[in-house]
């Protein structure tokens, strides 16, 4: 007996099927594709689990947390070497604080790959997105105010701002696109928990209570 052709499978990303161009390679069996791979897992570099462009907006936040460190070691180095009567705290604790800002662009792509967005609540997981790239990038303006007493940290500040906000902005970008939201979509760790009806697993159900006897009323 001879069956008819079956349709090929349907790709949810536009991909051709079986690892063609466009399309992740296929899988062979052992650890899933990116896993065990720190800056595949982490969105350092391409996974082939994820679409292109959720791939381009983790390696921006991790652009934006390197920028930070760059601001932080130069900060030393300008702190080493300006003249004794220039104040160089305000430079180090504003590095410092940038270190901390850094940190956030990495707790966001953290959000991204662990598909933890659904903690947050949002209906739409692009919401904490676009909170968390609003506040990163309000806080990339601060490279511009900075080390003015010293011209090549001045210069050198400025131009890491740049390079921060020219990654939040495309950041904000691949974020409305429609292959990152349906993506975001499609993970259900992204979406809010359902409200739970009833008690919860485990909760021990109550008897109902006897029927009550009219007064007056023989009981049987």
């Amino acid at each position: 007996m001879t069956y008819p052709p079956q349709p090929p499978e349907s790709n949810p990303y536009g991909a051709a099927p079986g690892g063609g161009p466009g399309g992740p390679p296929p899988y062979h069996g052992g650890a899933p594709q990116g896993q065990g791979d720190f800056a595949a897992e982490w969105g350092i570099k391409e996974n082939p689990s994820r679409p292109r462009k959720v791939n381009q907006l983790t390696q921006l936040l991790w652009v934006y947390a390197a920028a930070t460190v760059l601001v932080f070691l130069f900060s030393l180095i300008a702190s080493a070497t300006a003249p004794w009567w220039y104040g160089t705290g305000f430079i180090v604790g504003g590095a410092v604080f940038g270190m901390i800002v850094g940190a956030l662009a990495v707790a966001v792509a953290y959000f991204i790959t662990r598909d933890k967005l659904g903690a947050f609540g949002a209906a739409d997981p692009r919401t904490p997105l676009y909170i968390g790239l609003g506040v990163l990038g309000f806080f990339a303006l601060g490279g511009f105010v900075g080390g003015w007493g010293l011209g090549w940290y001045a210069a050198l500040g400025a131009l890491l701002a740049l390079a921060k906000l020219g990654a939040i902005g495309a950041a904000f970008y691949l974020v409305m696109q429609p292959e990152v939201e349906q993506y975001l979509k499609s993970r259900p760790g992204n979406m809010p928990k359902p409200p739970q009806q009833g008690p919860p697993p485990g909760y021990p159900q109550q008897p109902p209570p006897p029927p009550q006897t009219p007064p007056g009323h023989p009981n049987m």
